[in-house]
Protein backbone atom coordinates (compact mmCIF):
# COMPACT_ATOMS: atom_id res chain seq x y z
CA UNK A 1 0.00 0.00 0.00
CA UNK A 2 1.03 3.36 -1.04
CA UNK A 3 0.30 6.16 1.63
CA UNK A 4 0.25 9.65 1.42
CA UNK A 5 1.55 11.93 4.46
CA UNK A 6 2.50 14.79 6.38
CA UNK A 7 5.03 15.30 9.51
CA UNK A 8 3.95 17.32 12.13
CA UNK A 9 5.90 17.91 15.01
CA UNK A 10 7.68 14.63 14.64
CA UNK A 11 3.94 13.04 13.95
CA UNK A 12 2.46 11.75 10.89
CA UNK A 13 -1.21 12.54 9.80
CA UNK A 14 -1.93 9.95 6.66
CA UNK A 15 -3.67 11.99 4.13
CA UNK A 16 -4.59 9.47 1.33
CA UNK A 17 -3.99 6.05 0.74
CA UNK A 18 -3.55 3.50 -2.78
CA UNK A 19 -3.77 -0.05 -3.06
CA UNK A 20 -6.02 -2.76 -4.11
CA UNK A 21 -7.23 -4.36 -0.87
CA UNK A 22 -10.71 -3.11 0.14
CA UNK A 23 -9.67 -3.75 3.87
CA UNK A 24 -7.12 -0.90 4.89
CA UNK A 25 -4.57 -1.85 7.40
CA UNK A 26 -3.11 1.82 8.18
CA UNK A 27 0.83 1.32 10.26
CA UNK A 28 1.75 2.16 13.66
CA UNK A 29 4.84 4.27 12.44
CA UNK A 30 6.08 5.95 9.06
CA UNK A 31 9.57 6.11 8.74
CA UNK A 32 10.44 6.09 12.13
CA UNK A 33 7.30 8.77 13.34
CA UNK A 34 4.14 7.61 14.92
CA UNK A 35 0.80 8.07 13.29
CA UNK A 36 -1.29 10.26 15.26
CA UNK A 37 -4.28 11.60 12.77
CA UNK A 38 -5.79 10.65 9.62
CA UNK A 39 -6.90 14.19 7.47
CA UNK A 40 -10.09 15.12 6.50
CA UNK A 41 -11.78 13.92 3.59
CA UNK A 42 -8.99 10.59 3.81
CA UNK A 43 -10.79 8.15 2.39
CA UNK A 44 -13.61 9.96 0.72
CA UNK A 45 -14.08 10.26 -3.35
CA UNK A 46 -15.47 13.50 -2.50
CA UNK A 47 -12.70 15.60 -2.09
CA UNK A 48 -12.37 18.34 -3.97
CA UNK A 49 -8.93 19.45 -4.49
CA UNK A 50 -5.79 16.75 -3.88
CA UNK A 51 -3.46 18.11 -1.84
CA UNK A 52 0.20 18.63 -3.14
CA UNK A 53 2.13 19.43 0.33
CA UNK A 54 2.55 15.56 0.91
CA UNK A 55 5.07 12.56 1.27
CA UNK A 56 4.70 9.13 -0.23
CA UNK A 57 5.20 6.08 1.81
CA UNK A 58 5.39 2.29 0.47
CA UNK A 59 4.44 -0.26 3.14
CA UNK A 60 6.26 -3.27 3.99
CA UNK A 61 3.76 -5.32 1.79
CA UNK A 62 3.88 -3.31 -1.70
CA UNK A 63 6.40 -5.31 -3.10
CA UNK A 64 3.87 -8.10 -3.09
CA UNK A 65 0.98 -6.38 -5.02
CA UNK A 66 -0.13 -7.78 -8.28
CA UNK A 67 -1.77 -5.25 -9.99
CA UNK A 68 -2.28 -1.27 -10.42
CA UNK A 69 -2.65 0.43 -7.44
CA UNK A 70 -5.65 2.97 -6.63
CA UNK A 71 -7.31 5.80 -4.69
CA UNK A 72 -8.73 3.44 -1.36
CA UNK A 73 -11.32 5.89 -1.20
CA UNK A 74 -15.48 5.91 -1.49
CA UNK A 75 -16.89 2.31 -2.17
CA UNK A 76 -13.16 0.92 -2.81
CA UNK A 77 -13.16 1.00 1.13
CA UNK A 78 -15.22 -2.02 3.12
CA UNK A 79 -13.03 -2.36 6.46
CA UNK A 80 -10.66 -0.08 7.75
CA UNK A 81 -8.25 -0.71 10.84
CA UNK A 82 -6.77 1.96 12.82
CA UNK A 83 -3.24 1.65 15.19
CA UNK A 84 -3.29 1.84 18.60
CA UNK A 85 -1.60 5.47 17.72
CA UNK A 86 -4.32 7.56 16.08
CA UNK A 87 -5.49 9.88 18.45
CA UNK A 88 -7.61 11.75 15.87
CA UNK A 89 -9.35 11.41 12.51
CA UNK A 90 -10.46 14.80 10.49
CA UNK A 91 -13.95 16.08 9.00
CA UNK A 92 -15.83 13.71 6.23
CA UNK A 93 -12.89 11.55 6.90
CA UNK A 94 -15.91 8.51 5.39
CA UNK A 95 -17.96 10.99 3.48
CA UNK A 96 -19.98 8.64 1.21
CA UNK A 97 -17.77 5.42 2.49
CA UNK A 98 -20.78 3.54 1.19
CA UNK A 99 -19.89 0.00 1.24
CA UNK A 100 -17.47 0.46 4.18
CA UNK A 101 -18.63 -2.17 6.98
CA UNK A 102 -16.17 -2.52 9.76
CA UNK A 103 -14.14 -0.18 11.70
CA UNK A 104 -11.46 -1.11 14.18
CA UNK A 105 -9.65 1.40 16.79
CA UNK A 106 -8.60 1.77 20.20
CA UNK A 107 -9.55 4.02 23.12
CA UNK A 108 -6.49 6.38 21.98
CA UNK A 109 -8.87 7.70 19.18
CA UNK A 110 -10.67 10.33 21.08
CA UNK A 111 -11.47 13.05 18.68
CA UNK A 112 -13.74 12.63 15.79
CA UNK A 113 -14.35 14.72 13.32
CA UNK A 114 -17.90 16.38 12.00
CA UNK A 115 -19.37 14.65 9.90
CA UNK A 116 -16.62 11.79 9.83
CA UNK A 117 -19.88 9.03 8.91
CA UNK A 118 -21.41 10.77 6.66
CA UNK A 119 -23.62 8.35 4.11
CA UNK A 120 -21.81 4.93 5.50
CA UNK A 121 -25.15 3.47 6.10
CA UNK A 122 -24.03 -0.35 5.58
CA UNK A 123 -21.25 0.12 8.73
CA UNK A 124 -22.27 -2.56 10.99
CA UNK A 125 -19.58 -3.45 12.79
CA UNK A 126 -17.06 -1.65 15.31
CA UNK A 127 -14.13 -3.51 17.29
CA UNK A 128 -12.55 -1.04 20.07
CA UNK A 129 -9.40 -1.90 22.01
CA UNK A 130 -9.38 -0.41 25.21
CA UNK A 131 -5.99 -0.29 26.71
CA UNK A 132 -6.33 2.66 28.82
CA UNK A 133 -9.94 1.69 30.85
CA UNK A 134 -13.39 2.05 30.30
CA UNK A 135 -14.01 5.12 28.12
CA UNK A 136 -14.07 5.57 24.34
CA UNK A 137 -15.71 7.68 21.40
CA UNK A 138 -18.34 4.97 20.61
CA UNK A 139 -20.37 7.23 21.40
CA UNK A 140 -19.61 9.83 19.61
CA UNK A 141 -19.71 7.26 16.58
CA UNK A 142 -22.79 5.73 17.14
CA UNK A 143 -24.97 8.90 17.09
CA UNK A 144 -24.03 9.43 13.63
CA UNK A 145 -25.49 6.27 12.81
CA UNK A 146 -29.07 5.17 12.87
CA UNK A 147 -28.43 1.90 11.36
CA UNK A 148 -28.24 -1.25 13.84
CA UNK A 149 -24.43 -1.85 14.76
CA UNK A 150 -22.78 -4.44 16.65
CA UNK A 151 -19.80 -3.61 19.26
CA UNK A 152 -16.78 -5.24 20.28
CA UNK A 153 -14.82 -4.20 22.86
CA UNK A 154 -11.31 -5.97 23.61
CA UNK A 155 -10.36 -5.29 27.17
CA UNK A 156 -6.68 -5.16 26.81
CA UNK A 157 -6.00 -3.02 29.97
CA UNK A 158 -3.40 -4.50 32.84
CA UNK A 159 -6.09 -5.48 34.91
CA UNK A 160 -5.86 -8.93 37.32
CA UNK A 161 -9.51 -9.77 36.48
CA UNK A 162 -9.30 -9.53 32.91
CA UNK A 163 -6.04 -11.31 32.17
CA UNK A 164 -7.16 -13.96 34.79
CA UNK A 165 -10.12 -14.27 32.95
CA UNK A 166 -10.24 -14.38 29.38
CA UNK A 167 -14.18 -14.66 28.94
CA UNK A 168 -14.19 -11.39 30.70
CA UNK A 169 -11.67 -9.44 28.30
CA UNK A 170 -14.35 -9.63 25.42
CA UNK A 171 -17.66 -7.95 25.59
CA UNK A 172 -20.37 -7.48 22.83
CA UNK A 173 -23.04 -5.88 22.65
CA UNK A 174 -25.98 -5.31 19.70
CA UNK A 175 -27.05 -1.05 19.08
CA UNK A 176 -30.44 -1.31 17.42
CA UNK A 177 -31.77 0.89 14.60
CA UNK A 178 -33.62 3.51 14.84
CA UNK A 179 -34.90 6.10 12.36
CA UNK A 180 -37.37 9.08 12.62
CA UNK A 181 -40.68 9.72 10.47
CA UNK A 182 -42.58 12.76 9.78
CA UNK A 183 -46.29 12.26 9.84
CA UNK A 184 -48.94 14.48 9.11
CA UNK A 185 -52.06 15.26 10.63
CA UNK A 186 -54.10 15.96 7.87
CA UNK A 187 -57.20 17.62 9.92
CA UNK A 188 -55.31 19.81 12.13
CA UNK A 189 -52.54 20.69 9.00
CA UNK A 190 -49.65 20.06 11.34
CA UNK A 191 -46.79 17.59 11.06
CA UNK A 192 -45.19 15.69 13.33
CA UNK A 193 -42.28 13.88 13.94
CA UNK A 194 -42.49 9.64 14.96
CA UNK A 195 -39.75 7.64 15.93
CA UNK A 196 -39.28 4.48 15.60
CA UNK A 197 -36.58 1.30 16.78
CA UNK A 198 -34.92 1.45 20.61
CA UNK A 199 -31.43 2.06 18.73
CA UNK A 200 -31.30 5.97 20.08
CA UNK A 201 -32.29 5.23 23.29
CA UNK A 202 -29.60 2.25 23.52
CA UNK A 203 -27.05 5.21 22.71
CA UNK A 204 -27.55 6.75 25.38
CA UNK A 205 -25.79 4.29 27.59
CA UNK A 206 -23.07 6.17 28.03
CA UNK A 207 -21.56 8.29 30.77
CA UNK A 208 -18.56 10.48 30.59
CA UNK A 209 -17.38 8.04 27.31
CA UNK A 210 -17.73 5.19 29.40
CA UNK A 211 -20.50 2.18 28.89
CA UNK A 212 -23.38 1.74 31.62
CA UNK A 213 -23.97 -1.66 31.33
CA UNK A 214 -26.96 -1.65 33.86
CA UNK A 215 -28.69 1.07 31.65
CA UNK A 216 -27.98 -0.85 28.72
CA UNK A 217 -29.74 -3.81 30.44
CA UNK A 218 -32.58 -2.19 31.82
CA UNK A 219 -34.01 -1.35 28.38
CA UNK A 220 -34.81 -4.69 27.10
CA UNK A 221 -37.95 -4.85 28.02
CA UNK A 222 -38.63 -1.44 26.18
CA UNK A 223 -36.32 -3.18 22.96
CA UNK A 224 -39.15 -6.48 23.23
CA UNK A 225 -41.86 -3.97 22.40
CA UNK A 226 -40.36 -2.59 19.72
CA UNK A 227 -37.04 -4.53 17.71
CA UNK A 228 -37.29 -6.87 15.34
CA UNK A 229 -36.48 -10.38 16.99
CA UNK A 230 -33.67 -11.47 15.37
CA UNK A 231 -32.17 -8.54 17.13
CA UNK A 232 -33.56 -8.93 20.56
CA UNK A 233 -31.89 -12.51 19.94
CA UNK A 234 -28.62 -11.03 18.95
CA UNK A 235 -28.18 -9.01 21.67
CA UNK A 236 -29.58 -11.47 24.39
CA UNK A 237 -26.99 -14.00 23.44
CA UNK A 238 -24.13 -11.44 23.41
CA UNK A 239 -25.32 -10.19 26.78
CA UNK A 240 -25.18 -14.32 28.00
CA UNK A 241 -22.26 -15.27 25.98
CA UNK A 242 -20.63 -12.34 27.17
CA UNK A 243 -21.59 -11.12 30.55
CA UNK A 244 -19.66 -8.43 31.82
CA UNK A 245 -21.27 -6.71 34.52
CA UNK A 246 -24.55 -8.41 34.07
CA UNK A 247 -26.66 -8.52 36.95
CA UNK A 248 -28.50 -11.90 38.02
CA UNK A 249 -31.86 -9.86 37.76
CA UNK A 250 -31.17 -9.17 34.10
CA UNK A 251 -29.69 -12.90 33.36
CA UNK A 252 -32.78 -14.00 34.96
CA UNK A 253 -34.62 -11.07 32.08
CA UNK A 254 -32.63 -12.83 29.31
CA UNK A 255 -32.75 -16.55 30.13
CA UNK A 256 -36.83 -15.59 30.49
CA UNK A 257 -37.07 -14.31 26.92
CA UNK A 258 -35.03 -17.43 26.19
CA UNK A 259 -37.73 -19.60 27.26
CA UNK A 260 -40.39 -18.26 25.81
CA UNK A 261 -39.48 -17.99 22.13
CA UNK A 262 -37.25 -21.33 22.03
CA UNK A 263 -38.83 -22.00 18.63
CA UNK A 264 -37.80 -18.56 16.91
CA UNK A 265 -34.98 -18.99 18.57
CA UNK A 266 -33.98 -21.92 17.33
CA UNK A 267 -34.97 -21.36 13.63
CA UNK A 268 -32.68 -18.21 13.93
CA UNK A 269 -29.53 -20.34 14.65
CA UNK A 270 -30.33 -23.11 12.23
CA UNK A 271 -30.60 -20.68 9.48
CA UNK A 272 -27.49 -18.71 10.73
CA UNK A 273 -25.89 -22.23 10.87
CA UNK A 274 -25.06 -21.33 14.57
CA UNK A 275 -24.01 -24.31 16.38
CA UNK A 276 -22.11 -22.10 19.19
CA UNK A 277 -25.25 -20.07 20.31
CA UNK A 278 -27.59 -23.21 20.25
CA UNK A 279 -24.63 -25.17 22.96
CA UNK A 280 -25.25 -21.78 24.92
CA UNK A 281 -29.08 -22.80 25.75
CA UNK A 282 -27.92 -26.30 27.18
CA UNK A 283 -24.84 -24.76 28.82
CA UNK A 284 -27.88 -22.35 30.93
CA UNK A 285 -29.98 -25.63 31.62
CA UNK A 286 -32.98 -23.76 29.04
CA UNK A 287 -34.01 -26.95 27.56
CA UNK A 288 -37.22 -28.86 28.23
CA UNK A 289 -38.10 -32.35 26.74
CA UNK A 290 -40.06 -30.49 24.04
CA UNK A 291 -38.46 -27.83 22.77
CA UNK A 292 -35.35 -29.96 22.29
CA UNK A 293 -37.21 -32.43 20.09
CA UNK A 294 -38.71 -29.55 18.35
CA UNK A 295 -35.30 -27.83 17.43
CA UNK A 296 -34.44 -31.58 16.17
CA UNK A 297 -37.61 -31.23 13.67
CA UNK A 298 -36.47 -28.03 12.70
CA UNK A 299 -32.82 -28.84 12.34
CA UNK A 300 -33.70 -31.92 10.40
CA UNK A 301 -36.12 -30.03 8.14
CA UNK A 302 -33.18 -27.63 7.50
CA UNK A 303 -31.29 -30.56 6.37
CA UNK A 304 -28.55 -29.64 9.11
CA UNK A 305 -26.95 -32.85 9.59
CA UNK A 306 -24.31 -31.53 12.01
CA UNK A 307 -27.10 -29.33 14.37
CA UNK A 308 -29.34 -32.18 14.43
CA UNK A 309 -26.74 -35.15 15.53
CA UNK A 310 -25.41 -32.09 18.38
CA UNK A 311 -29.09 -31.88 19.61
CA UNK A 312 -29.90 -35.67 19.78
CA UNK A 313 -26.52 -36.14 21.48
CA UNK A 314 -28.40 -33.74 24.31
CA UNK A 315 -31.38 -35.40 23.98
CA UNK A 316 -29.90 -38.30 25.29
CA UNK A 317 -27.99 -36.76 27.66
CA UNK A 318 -30.76 -34.82 29.39
CA UNK A 319 -33.50 -37.11 29.04
CA UNK A 320 -31.54 -40.38 29.08
CA UNK A 321 -34.13 -42.04 30.61
CA UNK A 322 -37.21 -41.39 28.32
CA UNK A 323 -34.46 -41.79 25.24
CA UNK A 324 -34.08 -45.14 25.97
CA UNK A 325 -37.86 -46.18 26.80
CA UNK A 326 -38.64 -44.70 23.16
CA UNK A 327 -35.82 -46.82 21.74
CA UNK A 328 -36.93 -49.99 23.58
CA UNK A 329 -40.46 -49.66 22.51
CA UNK A 330 -39.85 -48.94 18.86
CA UNK A 331 -37.45 -52.17 19.02
CA UNK A 332 -40.40 -54.09 20.33
CA UNK A 333 -42.49 -52.39 17.52
CA UNK A 334 -40.24 -53.64 14.61
CA UNK A 335 -40.18 -57.31 16.31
Amino acid sequence: MKIQYRIRDHLIEIVRCFGIDSKVVLPDTVNGFPVCSVAAYAFSSRKRVEEEDVQEYDTEDAFLMNGEEYLLAGNKIEEIVFPNTVKEIGNYIFYGCKELKKLEFSDTLTQIGSGAFTGCGKLKYLNVHLLKGKKSCVKEILGELWQRIDVTFFDETKNGESLSNPAKRTIQLVFPEHYEEAVENTPARILFTQHHGTGNHYRQCFYDKEMDYRKYDELFGLAVAQDKQEVLVDLVFCRLGFPYELTERHEKVYDEYIRGNLEEVVRYFVEQDDLERLMLISERGLWSEPALHQAIQIASAARNTEITGVLMDELHRLFPKKVQGIARRKKRFEL
